[in-house]
Formats: structure tokens, sequence, C-alpha cells
């Protein structure tokens, strides 16, 4: 899990609209007060959905599936975007209003994750490398611990050591 924030083109206002009418979900919803909606945004096509938080100056999405957030605010004149989740996962829900970086979003600082030493300073272009050398790694040792496990050898191996003619034990 990571935490990185980055500058956004669109304004509030903008993204509240995309989120209440919307054509690529359907929102609902859920509750409505003075300064605050939640609203539930389903996929039509897919079995998942989003829940969301619209306060004035704030915009909380969370991910169903996976718990990612996003929160979209204001801070002078600036809207940003602050997004805590995996990295594979950054920007690429179904169920998220249009959300454009400014700058380049691999130059953003990476401010908080499992992978980045506490104190240390990291773009989102370096830890996307290192987190790709970890899972090509990862797959590595799986595929050789797989490749030792007796499970994965073909039927054919372990068939020979089948003794036949052995009566099996009585069920019980």
């Amino acid at each position: 899990m990571m935490r990185i924030r980055f500058e956004i083109r669109e304004e509030l206002a903008d993204i509240v609209a995309e989120i209440l009418e919307s054509e690529k979900w359907h929102a609902q919803v859920l509750e409505e007060g003075d300064s605050f909606k939640r609203v539930s945004i389903k996929d039509p096509h897919f079995d998942s959905k989003a829940n969301v938080e619209i306060w004035r100056e704030e915009i909380h999405i969370r991910t169903a599936w996976s718990n990612y957030t996003y929160r979209i605010f204001k801070e002078g004149r600036v809207v940003w975007c602050e997004y805590i989740g995996a990295y594979r996962g950054l920007l690429e829900q179904t169920l998220l209003p249009q959300l454009t970086p400014k700058e380049n979003i691999l130059d953003m600082p990476v401010m908080d994750s499992t992978l980045v030493a506490e104190g240390a300073s990291e773009t989102l272009r370096e830890y996307g490398e290192k987190h790709m050398r970890r899972r090509q790694q990862a797959t590595h040792e799986a595929e050789t611990e797989s490749a030792s496990d007796y499970t994965s050898h073909p039927r054919v191996v372990y068939d020979e050591y089948i003794k036949t003619g052995v009566p099996m034990p009585p069920v019980r």
C-alpha cells in the first residue's frame, strides 16, 4: 500500500456533478445533509460499486472490492487528489470520475509506503520500478518453489509409486 498526492485539473463542482449524473454508473444518494452527501455508485455492467462521501470542500471515494481511497480536496485555489492503495490500482478503477494530473504523476513523491524506508523520498517512477522488481522476484521464487513441490509433478511421475493389489483400509 502506498499514499500519493497530486494536483488535478478538474474543479470540485465538476467532479461532484459527474459523480451524481455520470452515464458510466448509477448513482444513488443514501444520505443527505446541509453540507454532506453519501452516495453509492454502481457499475451497470459488472457487480462493482464505490462509496462516495461529498462535503463542501472535499470528496472521499472508497472502492468496494479493494478499499482503495481517493481524497479529493481543495487547498487554496488548487484541487488535489490523495490516493491510498496499491500501486497497480492508481487511477485504474472504472467507478472513478475524471481525475487528470496537472503534472507527470510519475514524478510525484510517494508519501507513505511499505516499500519506502521511513524518512526516505522516492518518486512514483522509482517506486514502480522497485515494485516491478519485487513482483518479478516473488514470481521467480514461487516458480522455483512449485518446481520442487511434488504436487506440481505430472501424475505419471508419482503413479509409478502407487502399489496395485494392496487392499484399501475399511471405510468407517
